[in-house]
């Protein structure tokens, strides 16, 4: 939006927050300032926690790799290890939908420790455990692509679940391309990770045509 980037754009949301919430404190009040996508220990917390439950869940089946947008990538990645077995950590397979800096990359990782800490758990994790791929999100961040919105179709008339065009369209574009490339190899046991997002995808004309 007005030329920004969308680190530029995150940084200002936070400092109007910030001012935000000082403002309210002078009032008496005490705010809690939740970033962009929830990215807090807390918020990152709840996804360790979820992929116990999915490891609970299929307790007698062993995955391989979980798939998913790369907003999840702190939490979920931090529950691979903290939860892993004797077959070794699942693989985190993480699709960017918007680009990011190399350095990006160990704030995830250090957001998934202090989630870890959080949860009093011993398991910590580098950034040798996380698996980001930049090569779905098409031109930038909540714009739609070719390959998200063929993804996006074929789930849909496939199995009836809708993805959308922002987040989860794009990360399922890069599960199908990663099976249909070997990246993931024939057999293997994936699970998607649908972080919802749905409403989007009525709200994009180029796809869906004119509703009304």
């Amino acid at each position: 939006m007005d030329g920004r980037t969308e680190a530029e754009a995150d940084e200002l949301a936070m400092q109007q927050a910030k001012q935000k919430a000082h403002e309210l404190a002078q009032q008496g009040h005490k705010a809690y300032i939740i970033p962009v996508g929830g990215a807090t220990p807390i918020g990152s917390a709840s996804f360790v926690t979820g992929f116990k439950e999915l490891k609970d869940q299929l307790s007698d089946v062993q995955i391989d790799y979980v798939v998913h947008g790369s907003g999840t990538a702190a939490g979920l990645v931090a529950g691979a290890k903290a939860y892993a077995d004797d077959e070794g950590a699942t693989k985190m397979l993480s699709i960017n939908v918007s680009p990011k800096p190399v350095e990006h990359y160990q704030h995830v990782v250090d957001l998934g420790n202090e989630a870890l800490s959080l949860l009093e758990l011993d398991a910590r994790i580098t950034v040798d455990d996380t698996h980001f791929n930049q090569a779905y999100f098409g031109e930038e961040y909540e714009i739609p692509s070719d390959a998200g919105t063929n993804a996006i179709k074929r789930l849909a008339m496939t199995e009836g679940i809708l993805t959308d065009p922002v987040y989860t369209g794009k990360a399922f574009a890069g599960l199908l391309d990663y099976v249909a490339t070997g990246k993931i190899a024939a057999g293997s046991n994936v699970v998607f990770w649908h972080t919802g997002g749905i409403s989007a995808l009525f709200a994009e004309q180029q796809m869906v045509g004119k509703l009304y």
